[in-house]
């Protein structure tokens, strides 16, 4: 029989896992790959859950409360989709952080994982990408096609690069069937391609050598479907790569399943095959290459709704309503003998046997390949080979076999066609491979190598790449680098030059490689290389421990450079590696030490460059010392007597240095080395001791270096170094004392400079010191008191000196702005006017003009300002301070200050009007006046009494502001300012704007009274026709009126006539003044106004029709008409637009008729409409509410009539209307007409014509409608109707309850058991169905209800009717549903409880061998003990390996003690107690020797002590000592010595004479008294064979001599000679053992101590270090010297150790150094 090609798994059940079946759906249960279901539980939940099941942990299921609609997991890790409403979530599962989110505009209705970085969202119309690793929102990639617009959205499909896309959707149609739409997608070229196609996939396939792109999906023509296979994504092929010959076959549907239709489609990327699952669970199985159906059967009896890839075998993974996961794969061995046995198809066979390695075909290629060979046709046999299952045929032999031919004529050769078909097809193997190579290399083609290992052709190996060096050693390291070679890898890289590329390579490669072995091997070819390597490692960190290199491996590779004698490379490792880290300190000093010697200005570059501070610096300053860096000696000596003594060298080392050298010390070393640079030299080191001093004069501080320079015998050096630092110094004492230096050095030019820019010396000091000296040059002074206030002063100093004159120079050329100060000064000092009016005059233009007039002010001086004023006015200056001046001189001396003031434009009007307030009032009033200073005008008027002045002022000012400052109610001359107003201001004013303003403050003050006053005596007093005939006055008179005189606003309207009336009247409106408002309105003839006012204010509609009548225009009754309507006066408004034939307000009337209408209304509404009806446009509007009313008076024969004239009457809204108003005649008449069937069918069964309804239900096909017209025909008892509605209602899970309470509110159960019965047949069919199906049976049919559960178990909900049998007592029932769903416990306890209705020995056997709980295996025990003790042993066997053995004892041992006697129905368990003593358990071992003890059962006694010893064995050998039977006191013995009682073991035995017994106990003891004892018993007792017996039991614990003894004082020898033989062979054995030992160890000693001594010899710092203490293995080396070598050579070294020397010997001594070498490059200052 041929095995199945497909196997099927089921790998769990999630219902078992606790996921509700409610959720089982494509809506709430998602499986976007093999690794995560997903499920969104929320069916009778009050908090909706996301469910996780990991396919490969199932028990580790994953539960999170979670509000949203739809959640997917990602196809790999736990990052989880979620969608609510319009907002989209992603977050990871486990930690709940959110990665991204976002709000769609339109919301997603399905989503789904393209890959493992990006989410598929379809919305209502288009698709989006959503990637989780970058910021941006969805990405929209096209729209969706009109094809799928109302479409079930079931799969959305990528191909592999991202190219082409597929939508895919299902809707139904009319018959009941499905169709099926898919939306092709380029992203390259945007353009979209709809299909008729139920499913879609793409597919990877490689053709020839060439990757293809298959687009596979399936069709439905009339009576089938087609699987189709066609190419895309053609362009990326080469032109001459083949083409995909489009493929096609019917898909088979079972014809026992009509309804059937594909519904998902994976494509295997291993297999190359497709796996389609149809709605009824058939799986079909393609070969897509060439179309071609496989296998196909039916493999669920449920939907499978949703698919997935199974990666692992190649195969799918899907989920049924049942909630199986299932797994179907192609077997791989059976998927060939299947196709030729049952298909036939030999074509078909080898292509899947070559293309997927399927075994089963091999022998067809044989054949093929050596008939092909044979006829020579090379190529076609390669080609076989190349697709051989397996590469069956790709052998060392098929290669010899090309070899073999030799190539005929200028042809290729056999062997390079053969490698050039499966170069074409495959990558080569290693054989193939290497082989390839020595053709090509061997026939000058080496370079077609690189070609094929670019395109990964070649499978390499290290012998490969031996070849291929020979000849090109660019090619052999690709080779070497994909052989994995690594060592010849860096071989190879060192020998090309790519030594940079090592340590990357390396590290990449995982390299357990030592840098130092490669540094090694690159320094045998390049030291430069070498070197370069080095640095590469180190910066690559390509060590064992992956973390940066320790000291010691840097100072290791140090020392393998310097071995080599590479100082260079061994200084430029070290500065590319070397941190500047204490731990590098000691290879620091060595790499300094050694270049300090031997190349010092290599030292002096790395010192320069300060890039290591850890280095000894005692040392190394000593070496630099020596080497003449004097430079870094003072850089690293730490002593201040030798910085001292080094530093004296000034005309060695750079100056810049020393400089900056002093930076680095403290102040106190820094003043000592000063002190001691200039005492070696004080008149050569002054210039540098100053800069020094100078720059370094804070951290020292500048008295201690005044100190010191003051002490030099030279009188230029303070002044120098203060002169350096009194720029940048603040210290009041440094610029003093400089001023002090420069002027007894004379040095006046600095003396004046620094009292000019300083702004640190004391000013009052060095001001009397100045005066003190009375410098010739009085710059200092001036200076000085100049620019800290001395003025004055000075002045005095001056002119009582007799020096004016440099006063007059101050002023003049100095500071001129001081010239008011000097003024002031020369006038106390009473000198002459006219020198001080020339001075003044001097410096005219420059002198501060307000500051000289208030010094001269302060004086009484003014006058002699006045030639100064005029003079600077005659000029043309503007200036203010000049012209106020003026004016006050012309004040004081009263020259016609009036026209001054009045016509000058330039003074300051508040400074001078406040100079003439104390003077003469008015003119500060004029001088107010003209600045427009208003507050203080106020003032000045106020004080003064000058109102008529004020009033004038504010009438001409305009300013609104100003108005409400003399009108405020706190001004105490608010009257006073008022009257003046009144009478003298206003009268004077010709402009009517001033007056406006005026009027408008007193309205802001509140004050009509006298606002009236006044616009009454402007208005209607005065002949000024401005006034009287101004627009805006007669109207301010009017408001004003309004508000303060209601009763004479009538009088006004009638005699004024130039006013605004429509404006007056809105006014009067608004104040109620209704008679006025219409007063203004009639005399200005605005007919719809008064009529207005009448209806709104006056609110009189008989006066208004009245007025309406009198006046007789339309837009009155058109006013009129509207104002009625809106109060509700249906019909005498529209009674009115009829009379003003207005045809604009019919909206107005129809809204008013719906919500105020009577009959009557309506019927003077629809003739209104009829004579509007062709006026307007909006015939649509009228039509319909004409029918409308005729319908709501009943009128249907006008209906039918105006219905059948043109009309545009929206019959919906109509026949809505009537439906809503329960008006149910006419709304069947009017929805039969608009075809509204779901309103229809309400309406008939509300007239009771319920077959009518049915008939529309079908046509409405809507839920409700069903369910109304069901519940409608079981209120009529039309329960056969009722259930043709009920079906339709009842497979919606949220109607079922409705429907199940309305049949049993009413008590017709029976007839509800019926419909949901002839329900369950439905396809659409649902589990609540089926679950309350059966509640109802548990309730009404409990005699059918067992049938009932065995035929439909697997659909309903068990717990439900679990419940439902518990509650109705039906425990049969409630057992079988308890073994279905697995609740193995409960069953076990139902059977128990209820035994007489429940129990089945065989049932409940079944049942135990799965219950969980220990508990309820103990009451299953204490059950059959009780009840059924029959088959208590076979429960027993059943629950041996589960339960705890002890308790069950318990339980056995009390059950029937009555009958059975102590031990219960524990003894007849005997069976039971043999099985579960294998656990070797006390308390069983001790029941089961109990029971063998009771039936003296000896054999079986023995078998159980020996083989299970844990339990008390003394208790039971003292209970056997003295049993009767002498085998059960044999067994005592045994338990004697084991439990250690040898010496009552061994008296028992003598009892009884049982010397095996005794022997064996004595053994046991292995006290070698109680042996001798048993031996002289058996010696004394004649008995020799038991000695013999006993010495060979106890061999090792008897002494040889104790035994030797004994049987020689009894002469029995011979029974001794066993033991003695064998114990002499042991003794031998063991000294040879000994021997052997020491040899050993020997040897061990020989090899540490040569292995030690080959160290010492391979140890190459010997050669630098010499033997000694631990042969100096960690001494620095030390490359330099401190003077000559004593005996040897060598010189102690600071910090210990010797000091080699490279390149010099002690016993060379023409190479020795001279004795003074060292101290030649110093040169020593003479000391005193």
């Amino acid at each position: 029989m041929v095995q199945q090609p497909v196997k099927l798994t089921e790998v769990l059940l999630l219902p078992s896992l606790g996921v509700n079946p409610d959720s089982l759906t494509f809506a709430t249960c998602t499986l976007e790959s093999d690794k995560y279901v997903c499920v969104l539980e929320a069916v009778g939940q009050s908090q909706p859950s996301v469910v996780i099941v990991d396919t490969e942990n199932p028990k580790g299921v994953v539960r999170r409360s979670i509000v949203a609609e739809a959640a997917a997991m990602n196809p790999r890790s736990k990052i989880i989709a979620l969608r609510a409403g319009s907002a989209l979530q992603i977050v990871e599962f486990d930690t709940k952080r959110k990665l991204k989110s976002c709000v769609m505009s339109d919301p997603a209705i399905f989503i789904k994982w393209i890959t493992e970085r990006t989410l598929g969202l379809v919305t209502a119309t288009a698709v989006y990408h959503w990637r989780i690793d970058d910021e941006h929102d969805p990405l929209k990639m096209f729209d969706r096609h009109r094809n799928l617009a109302s479409a079930q959205i079931t799969d959305y499909k990528v191909d592999r690069y991202g190219e082409w896309l597929a939508l895919v959707g299902i809707s139904p149609t009319e018959g009941g069937s499905v169709t099926g739409n898919v939306q092709l997608f380029s992203v390259k070229k945007k353009l979209s391609q709809a299909l008729d196609a139920n499913i879609a996939a793409f597919a990877s396939l490689r053709i020839a050598g060439y990757d293809t792109t298959l687009f596979v999906f399936a069709t439905r023509t009339a009576d089938k479907y087609k699987l189709h296979v066609i190419e895309v994504e053609t362009e990326k092929k080469p032109k001459t790569a083949p083409k995909f010959e489009r493929q096609q076959c019917d898909l088979y549907c079972a014809p026992e399943m009509p309804g059937d239709f594909p519904l998902s489609m994976q494509v295997s990327s291993k297999y190359a095959i497709a796996y389609v699952v149809t709605k009824m669970g058939y799986l079909h199985i393609y070969d897509i290459e060439g179309a071609v159906c496989l296998y196909v059967n039916r493999i669920c009896d449920t939907t499978m709704f949703v698919t997935s890839k199974h990666e692992n075998s190649g195969g799918i993974v899907g989920i049924t309503r049942k909630g199986q996961l299932l797994v179907a794969a192609v077997e791989p061995d059976a998927v060939i003998p299947y196709v030729m046995s049952k298909l036939r198809d030999v074509e078909l066979a080898t292509r899947l046997a070559s293309r997927n390695g399927f075994k089963g075909a091999e022998r067809l290629f044989s054949d093929q390949f050596r008939e092909l060979f044979e006829d020579g046709d090379y190529e076609a046999a390669a080609i076989i080979a190349s697709e051989s299952p397996a590469s069956s045929l790709r052998t060392r032999e098929t290669i010899e076999l090309f070899k073999s031919v030799r190539p005929s004529g200028a042809g290729p050769s056999p062997l390079m066609i053969y490698f050039n078909k499966l170069l074409e097809r495959e990558t080569l193997n290693q054989v193939e491979t290497l082989e390839l190579v020595l053709f090509c290399t061997g026939n000058g083609k080496a370079h077609l190598l690189e070609k094929w290992l670019k395109e990964e052709k070649l499978e390499c190996t290290e012998e490969a790449g031996d070849v291929v060096y020979r000849v090109n050693p660019t090619i052999a390291l690709a080779v070497y680098i994909k052989a994995k070679a690594h060592m010849r890898v860096i071989q190879c890289m060192i020998e090309t030059g790519q030594t940079a590329n090592v340590p990357t390579y390396a590290k990449k490669a995982g390299m357990n490689v030592e840098a130092m072995d490669l540094v090694q091997m690159a320094s045998k070819i390049s030291s430069q290389a070498a070197l370069e390597l080095a640095n590469s490692m180190q910066q690559a960190l390509v060590v064992l421990e992956k973390k940066p290199k320790s000291s010691v491996d840097h100072e290791a590779m140090f020392d393998m450079f310097l071995q080599k004698g590479l100082l260079q490379e061994a200084t430029s490792y070290c500065l590319d590696n070397l941190e500047d880290d204490s731990e590098w300190g000691r290879l620091q000093t060595k790499c300094l030490s050694a270049n300090l010697t031997n190349m010092p200005h290599v030292a002096d570059a790395i010192l320069q460059q300060d890039i290591w501070h850890y280095f000894e610096k005692f040392k190394i300053a000593l070496l630099c010392e020596r080497a003449g860096l004097l430079h870094h000696a003072l850089e690293n000596f730490t002593d201040l007597s030798d910085v001292k003594r080094v530093i004296t060298n000034t005309h060695i080392i750079n100056p810049n240095f020393i400089l900056q050298y002093f930076g680095t010390l403290s102040p106190d070393a820094g003043l000592e080395c000063l002190e001691e640079i200039i005492r070696v030299n004080p008149r050569g080191n002054l210039t540098l001791a100053v800069q020094i001093a100078a720059k370094y004069s804070d951290d020292m501080g500048p008295k201690n270096l005044m100190r010191i320079f003051s002490s030099i015998k030279q009188p230029n050096a303070l002044f120098l170094y203060l002169g350096a630092i009194v720029n940048f110094s603040s210290d009041p004492e440094v610029h003093y004392s400089y001023i002090e230096s420069s002027v007894k050095l004379e040095q006046y030019h600095e003396t004046e400079r620094v009292t000019r820019e300083s702004n640190y010396y004391d000013p009052e000091r060095v001001k009397n010191f100045l005066k003190d000296n009375n410098l010739k040059d009085p710059r200092p002074l001036i200076n000085v008191c100049d620019r800290f206030g001395f003025v004055e002063e000075m002045v005095k100093f001056m002119v009582r000196g007799g020096k004016i004159k440099f006063v007059e120079g101050y002023v003049q050329k100095v500071n001129p702005t001081k010239c008011p100060v000097v003024v002031g000064s020369l006038l106390d000092l009473d000198v002459a006017e006219d020198r001080i009016k020339s001075l003044v005059m001097s410096v005219k233009n420059m002198v501060p003009v307000e500051e000289l007039i208030d010094e001269v002010d302060k004086r009484g001086k003014l006058k002699i300002l006045l030639q100064f004023l005029e003079s600077k006015i005659a000029d043309g200056s503007t200036e203010e301070g000049v012209h106020s001046g003026a004016a006050k001189v012309y004040v004081e001396t009263n020259v016609n200050p009036e026209h001054f003031l009045r016509n000058n434009p330039y003074y300051d009007s508040r400074k001078v009007g406040k100079y003439c307030e104390r003077r003469d009032p008015l003119l500060a009033f004029v001088a107010y006046e003209r600045g427009k200073c208003d507050d203080d005008v106020l003032n000045v008027t106020n004080n003064n009494s000058l109102f008529r002045e004020q009033a004038s002022y504010v009438v001409d000012r305009e300013n609104k502001d100003l108005w409400r400052k003399v009108l405020d109610e706190q001004n105490p001359f608010r009257n006073l300012f008022i009257d003046q107003v009144v009478s003298t201001a206003l009268p004077k004013i010709k402009a009517p704007e001033k007056v406006a303003v005026a009027v408008q403050g007193f309205l802001e003050a509140d004050m009509p009274e006298v606002l009236m006053e006044m616009l009454e005596r402007l208005v209607m007093s005065t002949s000024n026709t401005a006034f009287s005939r101004n627009q805006n006055l007669q109207n301010l008179l009017i408001l004003t009126s309004i508000r303060a005189r209601p009763e004479r606003v009538m009088e006004y309207i009638r005699r004024l006539d130039n006013y605004d009336g429509i404006e007056i009247a809105r006014v009067c409106v608004g104040a109620g003044l209704g008679e006025e408002a219409y007063t203004i309105y009639y005399k200005f003839q605005e007919w719809e106004g008064a009529v207005g006012v009448l209806i709104d204010v006056v609110k009189d509609f008989g006066r208004a029709e009245a007025f309406a009548h009198k006046i007789a225009k339309p837009e009155v009754w058109s006013r009129l008409g509207i104002a009625m309507l809106k109060v509700g006066q249906v019909y005498d408004g529209v009674a009115c637009l009829m009379r003003a034939k207005d045809p604009s307000e019919y909206l107005l009337a129809i809204e008013m008729v719906k919500e105020h209408g009577e009959d009557r209304d309506w019927g003077i509404v629809v003739k209104y409409l009829k004579t509007v009806r062709k006026r307007v446009k909006n015939y649509k509007v009228i039509d319909t509410e004409v029918v409308y009313g005729h319908c709501r008076l009943n009128q249907l024969g006008e209906v039918e009539e105006f219905l059948s004239l043109e009309n545009e009457t929206n019959i919906d809204d109509v026949g809505e209307r009537c439906f809503d108003e329960e008006r149910w005649v006419p709304a069947k008449m009017m929805l039969m007409m608009a075809k509204n069937w779901v309103l229809l069918a309400i309406v008939l069964v509300n007239l009771h014509e319920y077959k009518e309804a049915v008939g529309v239900a079908r046509l409405a096909n809507r839920v409700k409608t069903w369910k109304y017209v069901c519940f409608g025909c079981v209120d009529g008892r039309e329960f056969r109707l009722a259930k043709q509605c009920g079906i339709h209602v009842v497979i919606e899970a949220s109607e079922l309850t409705e429907v199940l309470d309305h049949y049993q509110d009413r008590g017709h159960f029976q007839e509800l058991i019926d419909l949901m019965d002839d329900s369950l047949s439905h396809d659409r069919a649902h589990q609540a169905m089926f679950t309350e199906t059966g509640v109802l049976y548990t309730k009404y049919r409990q005699h059918q209800l067992f049938d009932f559960i065995k035929m439909w178990w697997q659909r309903f909900s068990i717990p439900r009717v679990i419940r439902a049998c518990e509650a109705a007592w039906l425990w049969r029932e409630a057992v079988f549903l308890f073994v279905q769903y697995k609740e193995y416990d409960n069953a076990a306890k139902a059977m128990m409880d209820h035994f007489a209705d429940a129990w089945d020995h065989g049932e409940f056997v079944d049942v135990l061998t799965k219950v969980g709980a220990l508990e309820v295996m103990y009451q299953a025990i204490q059950f059959y003990a009780q009840w059924v003790p029959e088959h208590l042993v076979d429960i027993l066997i059943v629950l041996a390996p589960r339960c705890e053995a002890t308790r069950a004892i318990t339980i056995l041992m009390h059950a029937h003690q009555d009958l059975f006697g102590n031990f219960g129905v524990l003894s007849v368990c005997k069976h039971f107690l043999r099985k579960v003593q294998e656990a070797d358990i006390p308390e069983i071992n001790s029941a089961l020797n109990d029971i063998l003890i009771e039936e003296e059962n000896v054999e079986e006694l023995h078998d159980s002590v020996d083989n299970f010893q844990n339990f008390d064995q003394f208790s039971l050998a003292k209970r056997l000592e003295k049993h009767k039977l002498i085998d059960m006191r044999q067994v005592s013995i045994k338990l004697f010595y084991r439990s250690g009682k040898y010496e009552h073991a061994i008296a028992l035995s003598k009892r009884e004479k049982l010397w095996k017994s005794a022997i064996d106990a004595a053994s046991a003891s292995e006290d070698p008294e109680l042996i001798e004892e048993l031996a002289l018993y058996f010696l004394d007792n004649t008995l020799f064979e038991c000695f013999t017996a006993l010495l060979y039991t106890a061999y090792q614990s008897f002494p040889v001599d104790v035994a030797a003894e004994l049987a020689w004082s009894r002469g029995k020898l011979p029974f001794f000679m066993p033991f003695m033989i064998q114990a002499v062979h042991e003794v031998g054995h063991r000294l040879m053992k000994l021997q052997q030992e020491r040899v050993e160890d020997r040897e061990r000693e020989q090899r540490a101590k040569q292995q030690e001594e080959d160290e010492v010899n391979d140890d190459p710092s010997i050669l630098l270090y010499g033997l000694g203490p631990e042969h100096m293995r960690n001494a620095p080396l030390m490359i330099g010297y401190h003077g000559p070598a004593a005996d040897g050579g060598y010189m102690p070294a600071t910090g210990g150790g010797f000091i080699p020397q490279i390149g010099w010997h002690p016993m060379n001594p023409s190479m020795q150094p001279p004795a003074t070498a060292m101290y030649n490059t110093f040169a020593f200052p003479p000391q005193g």
